[in-house]
């Protein structure tokens, strides 16, 4: 997911691709924030704030399935988004098995929410000739009811499925880890099956296929990238993986993005609170002149009262 420095991983060309975009895109505006999540024994981890050790999924029709609460870092380039994730990185569950040296115990779900809209001068700009009460008649961001588009990227590595350790705590996470893989499995089987639509699709057997289930509903694009192994007693492993990529590949999505008027959107807070700070700076600035009047000419009134 990550690669090295030589070679760049998904989540580097991901990241890069996305303020790519951003600087071409000069009409619009834009705020971006990162999480990151780690699902282990079944239990969802805030990995920016690993005290947060037990969130929960909740589920609303304006955000849809989302889990809270969680801690959300408002990043600036692509610096910024890999400094999150290698601070989350060192609170991930990260084990030495009976085949691996370096296995991830868990799965890790990082999520970047993108805010854009479209530029406008006169919501953020006063000009200084207005007075402060011609100011404050401006109307709030919160007051115009502009729309935002807020689009979400998750990047999900999933553990590799787990063979019987002779380590206790190791079977644990094993078997955590198989269930979830199987209920993913699952619900992809039963999203590409004929006449889907009258069966049920287990998606809150596992936290993984609950969080997941507006993707994989086909509410947005989706890419999935399996990895087999060359080795000759992997084989049963990797025709599994196979067939999955080939279940997958079935799903069909319908993935749009629609401008919506969200007061909780953090581009609309922070717009609002510039609006409110420049009106504060021009009040104390007229405030400051005035003062600055009066003083001169109460000096003014002194020289000319005394007697030369």
């Amino acid at each position: 997911m990550m690669g090295t420095e030589s070679e760049p991983g998904i989540i580097p060309r991901a990241v890069d691709e996305v303020f790519a975009y951003i600087k071409m895109a000069m009409n619009n505006e834009f705020l971006l924030r990162v999480s990151y999540l780690e699902i282990y024994n079944e239990t969802i981890r805030d990995l920016l704030a690993p005290e947060n050790d037990n969130l929960k999924i909740h589920e609303n029709k304006q955000r849809g399935i989302y889990v809270a609460p969680v801690t959300e870092e408002v990043v600036t380039c692509a610096q910024d988004v890999l400094n999150v994730i290698h601070r989350g990185e060192g609170n991930r569950h990260i084990s030495t098995t009976d085949y691996n040296l370096h296995s991830s115990r868990s799965h890790t779900i990082f999520q970047m929410v993108i805010e854009s809209r479209q530029r406008s001068n006169d919501s953020t700009t006063l000009s200084t000739r207005l007075a402060p009460q011609q100011s404050r008649t401006l109307l709030h961001p919160s007051q115009r009811k502009e729309s935002v588009k807020i689009s979400q990227l998750n990047l999900i590595d999933l553990a590799g499925s787990e063979k019987a350790a002779s380590n206790q705590d190791r079977r644990k996470e094993g078997a955590f880890i198989n269930k979830s893989l199987l209920t993913l499995g699952t619900v992809i089987s039963k999203l590409t099956e004929v006449g889907k639509s009258t069966g049920h699709i287990p998606y809150r057997d596992s936290k993984l296929t609950r969080i997941l289930q507006s993707s994989l509903s086909g509410h947005a694009k989706v890419v999935v990238i399996c990895t087999i192994s060359p080795y000759t007693l992997a084989v049963d492993e990797s025709i599994n993986t196979l067939k999955f990529a080939t279940r997958v590949k079935k799903i069909v999505t319908a993935a749009k993005n629609d401008a919506v008027l969200d007061d909780k959107a953090l581009l609309q807070q922070y717009r609002g609170e510039i609006v409110d700070l420049k009106i504060k700076l021009q009040t104390a600035n007229d405030v400051l002149l005035q003062e600055q009047k009066q003083n001169q000419s109460m000096l003014t009134a002194e020289r000319q009262q005394v007697p030369k």
